[in-house]
């Protein structure tokens, strides 16, 4: 119609245009204000942990829990793992106290850790005793499945074999030689083990005591432990004061 104003043609278009432009103009402006704020409020909660953990007495060591042994050897790894406490948790050296209880030795396997909010947990795996070792001083020595000594104890626990070391270099490799015979043997020879003893060379002997009275059994070192094992099942049939299998190729019987 004739007394309507005509529309310019791209107005519209050019006022969209340009508050989309100015909208991300502002946007721009604001993103440095919003960087520093997400940055300051991170900085703000790090400080915060920061003090809770190490400086406040909301997270203080107060307690040391051991699992994995009890009663007495408890009290042991307490004693030489010697936690400070009173101080924040956090700053427990739990690699230090991880440190003393290995050097301790008397335990297989040891984990340190922390527990929210006021322990120090420690999980010992204890040493299990394979053998007793009688030494040349008359003390009796727990040895583990690998050949170490880990305690002195009054009597051995039931159901672990004594050993008797002839000498006082006895070696690792010997104990385990020990522990292979004893192990090698079937269950009904074992029973009638004694005065299994270790020499200076690794070499183990042993008695039995059967139908043919005590018998003196060479055992030799370690190695072959299965042959060994079935030439004295065979030769125990014969009667004979020593059975001698240290070298299984060639068995003695006298």
């Amino acid at each position: 119609m004739r007394g309507w104003p005509r529309r310019r043609r791209g107005a519209t278009g050019l006022g969209s245009a340009r508050e989309r432009f100015e909208a991300r103009a502002a946007r721009a402006r604001r993103r440095p204000f919003l960087l520093a704020g997400g940055l300051f409020a991170t900085l703000l909660l790090a400080a915060g942990l920061i003090w809770v953990g190490w400086m406040s007495p909301l997270l203080t060591a107060t307690a040391v829990r051991v699992e994995g042994v009890a009663g007495s050897e408890a009290r042991a790894v307490r004693a030489v793992a010697d936690v400070p406490l009173g101080g924040p948790l956090m700053r427990v050296d739990t690699d230090a106290v991880a440190a003393r209880l290995v050097a301790g030795r008397a335990w297989a396997d040891i984990r340190v850790s922390r527990s929210l909010p006021h322990a120090v947990v420690i999980r010992v795996t204890p040493r299990t005793p394979a053998l007793a070792l009688r030494n040349p001083k008359g003390q009796l020595e727990l040895v583990d499945e690998t050949g170490f000594r880990f305690r002195t104890v009054d009597a051995a626990p039931k159901g672990v074999p004594v050993v008797t070391a002839d000498s006082s270099d006895v070696t690792a490799d010997g104990l385990r030689a020990a522990l292979q015979a004893v192990q090698a043997l079937p269950a009904a020879i074992r029973a009638d083990v004694a005065d299994m003893t270790v020499g200076a060379a690794d070499q183990v002997s042993f008695t039995l005591t059967d139908r043919y009275g005590r018998r003196t059994v060479v055992w030799g070192s370690a190695g072959q432990e299965s042959t060994k094992a079935r030439l004295v099942q065979i030769l125990l049939g014969r009667p004979a004061s020593t059975i001698d299998v240290s070298v299984p190729a060639a068995p003695v019987t006298r």
